[in-house]
């Protein structure tokens, strides 16, 4: 490693302590913490600037993990819970892990890419059960069904299963039968039974091989079902490599709650710029990050 690039590691690395210090703090205190919203936002701000600083590295351990802290700190900012052992004991698991793999990086043999992904594969179930949690304390977190991820995750290893098998049209049967399973789980979310329907017509196609279809399937599905357990489905927007891989689909018909009232059509101009004016005068900030956010994924999709 050259010496710009050390210079720049280091101040990650210390900017990075410096946030982590910040999460200790407050994770070791916690109910104290979520009496004053400040310092829970304190908390979301410094594992948004780990994951964020992460990112522009490429240190993709430390980004994915940091980003799972963020969500969950995003949950408590959304509804303040009662602190239990459980929520404590998962939260300071979630955030040893990304004290791990800073200490690793700053070590004398760096963060080895190995090592990363086995620190992230462990600490995957730990983030995905506080998450779980969180939204059964707060309330079930809306139309979210319970065991929601449990489930998702043990379609996902049957399917993975039948990934490695010899292809045929007995086992892209049942790959496409899991599909719909999960689709029937319905979290509320419109994107969601669009993802597994694109997903079943793609396995139907014997031309796309299984090595093709497993790699994207199973990346899609997961990070679909995180999305949607981290009460972000309103960003969820298929990839540009399932939509490949499925071509043209059918608009699927999602029946929505029956305490939703419809909303009037909103009118846009043509102009981009007088777009961009009007939403800045209709909607708040938070709103604008969110659309702003979808946007971003929708153009890196396509």
């Amino acid at each position: 490693m050259d010496a710009e690039k050390q210079r720049v590691l280091g101040f990650f690395i210390e900017g990075a302590r410096e946030h982590l210090d910040t999460i200790e703090r407050g994770l070791l205190n916690l109910q104290a913490a979520l009496a004053d919203p400040e310092q829970v936002n304190e908390l979301f701000r410094a594992a948004h600037s780990v994951k964020g600083d992460a990112a522009m590295l490429n240190l993709t351990s430390i980004h994915k993990v940091a980003h799972r802290l963020e969500d969950c700190f995003k949950l408590l900012q959304d509804k303040p819970i009662r602190v239990d052992q459980q929520v404590e004991s998962l939260f300071l698991r979630g955030f040893d892990s990304l004290h791990e793999l800073l200490e690793k990086l700053q070590g004398p043999s760096g963060l080895a890419e190995a090592d990363a992904q086995l620190t992230v594969q462990e600490v995957e179930p730990v983030f995905t059960q506080l998450q779980d949690y969180l939204l059964q304390l707060s309330g079930g977190g809306g139309t979210i069904p319970p065991r929601f991820a449990a489930q998702v995750n043990a379609t996902l290893k049957q399917m993975l299963q039948l990934f490695r098998q010899p292809d045929g049209d007995e086992g892209r049967k049942k790959l496409q039968a899991y599909c719909g399973q999960l689709a029937k789980l319905d979290p509320g979310v419109e994107a969601w039974p669009l993802l597994l329907q694109m997903t079943q017509k793609a396995m139907g196609d014997r031309k796309i091989t299984y090595r093709e279809l497993a790699p994207v399937v199973i990346k899609e599905i997961k990070e679909a079902s995180n999305l949607i357990v981290a009460n972000q489905g309103h960003v969820l927007v298929p990839s540009a490599a399932l939509r490949r891989l499925a071509g043209p689909v059918a608009p699927v018909e999602v029946i929505q709650p029956p305490q939703a009232a419809p909303s009037d059509k909103l009118v846009l101009p043509e102009d981009p710029k007088a777009i961009a004016k009007l939403l800045i005068e209709t909607l708040d900030r938070k709103k604008l990050v969110q659309l702003a956010q979808f946007l971003v994924r929708y153009l890196k999709g396509s």
